[in-house]
């Protein structure tokens, strides 16, 4: 039975005329039973059918909702950059990169065929994470922040979920150093602390979330540099080691968050160095994202 019932799904999602169809059942009954040609019985099966005619046209028109975009296709032509063509069709381009299992930016070439992916970035992440059978998302959720593409994506384990556009550090793209440089860092950090605005603040929006920064790989190059003394590092490596926030006040730099706030007349690279999203983006996932949640920056 569920394998019929699964066929004929796919029979009517790949036949937009059967609304139609259903719609003059529908009609044809409804005059049966208005017009009084059935007895009781016949009137409550016709009833029962309707209900159902009704169920199958809603859950005809959920699937066609959901996958809109799923069979578009796209020629590439000469010029033409992922984050082009992601733009263009409200996608992102690690969204692109999984549809394409693997697509990266060398080997775009004319005439290839890229497929668009579904349209998640539409979607809550809870209805993606429901219509993936994830249940306990906090258990295996990393986020994967692309400096070169201005995207902040979210895995389950290797299983791409969502991705968000993000703007970085006013000081440039590259890796953040020291304090006041205004970069925002690289490397595998964790979400140290969490809080939420109740009256989003004017530059971290309504939700922030710390990292670890600085990370094992600062500490050392503060202290082969200069920068720290062995003091400062070891207080670094203890925190770190205990999945605490590591000291924040020191020629490093501190206070390196993902945050919302993000709005048209920022413009790009606004941030002190942290990861900006828009207000509605990082509440998304926030809830999702647990202490000690994995980030991975890169460029």
């Amino acid at each position: 039975m569920p394998l019929i019932r699964r066929n004929a799904f796919n029979y009517l999602d790949n036949k937009p005329h059967c609304h139609g169809i259903i719609l003059f059942v529908l009609w044809l009954t409804g005059q049966s039973i208005i017009k009084g040609q059935m007895d009781m019985t016949k009137k409550i099966a016709a009833a029962a059918v309707v209900v159902a005619a009704i169920t199958a046209m809603f859950l005809i028109s959920d699937r066609f909702n959901r996958d809109a975009y799923a069979d578009k296709k796209y020629t590439v032509k000469s010029g033409d950059t992922l984050s082009g063509v992601a733009g263009v069709y409200g996608s992102t381009v690690e969204g692109l990169k999984q549809a394409a299992n693997g697509l990266s930016p060398d080997n775009l070439v004319p005439g290839q065929v890229l497929k668009m992916p579904g349209d998640s970035g539409d979607r809550p992440l809870g209805q993606v994470l429901r219509e993936k059978g994830i249940i306990r998302p906090a258990v295996g959720l990393k986020i994967v922040v692309d400096k070169s593409d201005h995207a902040l994506s979210l895995y389950y384990g290797n299983t791409w979920l969502k991705s968000y556009n993000v703007e970085f550090g006013e000081g440039g793209l590259g890796d953040k150093k020291v304090q006041g440089d205004k970069k925002t860092p690289e490397g595998t950090f964790y979400i140290a602390e969490k809080k939420s605005n109740s009256t989003p603040d004017y530059f971290i929006g309504s939700r922030w979330m710390m990292l670890s920064y600085p990370n094992k790989e600062d500490a050392d190059r503060g202290l082969w540099g200069g920068l720290i003394d062995k003091w400062t590092h070891d207080r670094i490596v203890a925190a770190l080691s205990s999945g605490s926030t590591p000291p924040q006040y020191t020629p490093l730099g501190g206070r390196i968050g993902i945050h919302g706030g993000d709005r048209p007349e920022l413009g790009d690279s606004w941030t002190y160095g942290c990861i900006g999203l828009a207000n509605r983006d990082v509440e998304d996932f926030y809830d999702y994202v647990g202490i000690g949640t994995p980030v991975v920056i890169r460029q």
